[in-house]
């Protein structure tokens, strides 16, 4: 059999490494080359690897590192795992999709199928950059993803709950991935980001004519995802009226675009995600309680990162090999003091927002700013119902940055006034979107200002979710 298929094997052994190259190729796949381990991203990503095969010698840790700096290059990459690893890194709960476990150690047969398995996974999702990448080890994904495994192949509905950041988006992409709709689209409607009645047209298209500059017909994300996977974020943003709409598409699989006389059919399988509390919505008259079963059939809810600790390091070591890779940067080491910081932080921004600490950490080639901005035990920074009305904090300028803007050639007190006026607007806009959970709509009503002013002013800072 000939295969155009490059394949790298990680072994610090050199022996063993060189063994499973022979059997590799002897089950018929070409091109194979070895690495160590420890080799950085970007070595490995130079190989252009296809489909990675981790040797009997590494231990469960190495693994996993392995496995971080594979699916860094390609998240979409098939790994094969030795079998002696499962019970402790728990393939069938792994903290990605697409490992492979084998004995290739005794059986060439086996390690033939699995390659041959890993090669159709290849080439099924190459083409496909969202895939899902979901980490951690913790008992709490593992329930995940088991969930997951079991809900994909069943055609219903599912509702994913969880806090901002907690990784809604990619339990959905999940599904659908392991999903008899896998090769179809995945079509995500952000019912936060858009006015109502701009986010109807963008759901249900329109047709020539329907409104002022509707000068052509345009199909709606209902459309496009005929066939697939429809991922509505968000959903309990909607507006009663829209929630209307939607339960009409739910149960009759038919809609209208705006302007139009015809229903035109839609085979779509509906995933919901909402940072909300549905039900005490539907106890206050806010969401729709027929709505709320029609898409309550299964219920995923993504934990709180602070609920879920243990799987801090794996995340830490994964985005540090990612943005060093991306912003071409070498390996930043992480001092135990950061470490103990991020266990006892709240992460009030659940994983993105050690995402974001730990790019701009790569960045900075600094960890000094998280013991100023990510403050302990702190109450502003708690999550909850209960918890207390947040006030902005003012900007802190230290006198270095004062003395530093003295000494430019255009200082003035008006410039200086100006820049720490436009700090305290970014800190009161980060408060406003902190409290409403990012939810730019809410947010802009909090602080008394347009939705499209607010977006500006969030592009003109630069803030990210």
């Amino acid at each position: 059999m000939s295969d155009p298929l490059s394949i790298l094997i990680l072994d610090s052994v050199p022996g063993v490494a060189a063994g499973l190259a022979d059997k590799v190729t002897a089950c018929g796949f070409s091109g194979c080359s070895t690495a160590k381990p420890s080799s950085s991203v970007d070595e490995l990503a130079a190989m252009k690897p296809d489909i990675a095969v981790l040797g009997s010698s590494l231990d469960v840790d190495t693994c996993v590192k392995c496995i971080h700096k594979m699916k860094i290059i390609d998240p979409s990459m098939a790994i094969l795992v030795s079998h002696e690893c499962v019970p402790f890194l728990n393939v069938q709960a792994a903290p990605f999709e697409g490992i492979h476990p084998v004995r290739y150690e005794f059986l060439d047969a086996e390690l033939g199928r699995a390659m041959e398995s890993a090669a159709k996974h290849r080439a099924q999702y190459r083409s496909r950059p969202d895939y899902p990448v979901i980490i951690g080890q913790s008992d709490a994904i593992r329930a995940i993803k088991q969930k997951v495994q079991i809900v994909s192949s069943k055609d219903i509905t599912v509702l994913i709950t969880g806090e901002t950041g907690t990784g809604k988006e990619l339990i959905a992409r999940s599904i659908h991935y392991h999903s008899l709709r896998s090769k179809g689209p995945l079509v995500k409607i952000s019912c936060g980001a858009l006015p109502d009645e701009l986010l109807e047209s963008e759901v249900f298209g329109f047709q020539k004519g329907a409104f002022t500059g509707a000068h052509r017909n345009k199909p709606g994300r209902l459309e496009l995802a005929h066939e697939g996977t429809l991922f509505i974020d968000e959903i309990g943003d909607l507006s009663l009226a829209l929630q209307a709409k939607f339960l009409q598409v739910l149960e009759d699989k038919a809609f209208a675009r705006l302007g139009g006389i015809d229903d035109k059919a839609v085979d779509t399988r509906v995933v919901a995600a909402t940072n909300s509390d549905l039900q005490e919505k539907v106890r206050q008259g806010g969401f729709r309680k027929d709505l709320f079963y029609r898409l309550n059939v299964i219920h995923i809810k993504a934990p709180a990162l602070r609920e879920r600790k243990q799987d801090i390091p794996l995340l830490i070591h994964y985005f540090l090999n990612k943005y060093c890779l991306e912003l071409r940067k070498d390996l930043l080491s992480v001092p135990a003091k950061v470490t103990k910081h991020f266990n006892a932080y709240h992460w009030p921004g659940n994983v993105r927002e050690l995402e974001n600490a730990v790019r701009r950490a790569v960045a900075l080639r600094d960890w000094s700013f998280i013991f100023r901005e990510m403050v302990l035990d702190n109450p502003r920074f708690r999550i909850g119902q209960n918890a207390p009305e947040r006030a902005v904090p003012l900007p802190a300028w230290e006198d270095e940055k004062i003395q530093r803007l003295i000494r430019e050639e255009d200082f003035s007190l008006k410039k200086m006034s100006r820049d720490y006026v436009s700090d305290a607007e970014k800190n009161a806009i980060l408060a406003a979107l902190t409290k409403t959970q990012w939810n730019r709509k809410r947010a802009a009503e909090v602080l008394g200002v347009s939705y499209k002013t607010l977006l500006t002013r969030i592009e003109e800072f630069g803030l990210i979710p």
